[in-house]
């Protein structure tokens, strides 16, 4: 059976997209491994806005320990630095440093040039039409995610549900025993 399950297809272009970019990545930003490339563009992309870690979470879709992980490791490399707000003394701002902000160029054309490489062959219709179907499932995965969430209550714990450790998963007895 030759089918083609549409998620597995684009989490396989996807993971080759980043393995082209990650080999054809130019030297000047060696530093920006793995997904820190991503979140420089993306802060660049962003200047004018205040980018916070729960931003960042948010927009690659990952947990706030490997956020705050990974952001950290970026501060220790010289990537980043978070600045206090005025407004709130629990956020921090994430802000590209000098050394990230030389790194942006080569990024974006090496961005530039994969972008040219994957649309190749497309008619600009075609391509329109891919960038709302993506955007249709990106909308319609975050909103099966919203209701999943409204649905799914952690699972209770014996003492949650009133029952003693010697009666939880024999209600019968008591029945029993009447």
């Amino acid at each position: 059976m030759d089918q083609h399950v549409l998620s597995i297809e684009m989490r396989s272009l996807s993971k080759a997209v980043d393995r082209y970019l990650g080999e054809t990545m130019p030297e000047s930003a060696q530093s920006a491994t793995g997904g820190n490339a991503h979140i420089i563009i993306f802060l660049d992309r962003n200047r004018d806005k205040p980018i916070y870690q729960h931003t960042i979470e948010q927009k690659f879709c990952i947990t706030r320990s490997t956020a705050s992980r990974v952001l950290a490791l970026m501060e220790k490399k010289g990537l980043i630095v978070r600045e206090p707000v005025p407004h709130d003394a629990r956020l921090k701002r994430i802000v590209l440093t000098p050394k990230a902000d030389d790194i942006v160029a080569d990024l974006k054309a090496n961005g530039a040039r994969t972008e040219r490489l994957l649309v190749e062959g497309l008619t600009p219709l075609e391509q329109e039409t891919l960038r709302l179907c993506i955007q249709r499932m990106r909308e319609n995965i975050a909103e099966a995610q919203r209701e999943f969430e409204r649905h799914a209550a952690p699972p209770r714990t014996g003492e949650e549900r009133g029952a003693t450790p010697q009666t939880e998963g024999n209600d019968h007895t008591k029945e029993e025993s009447k």
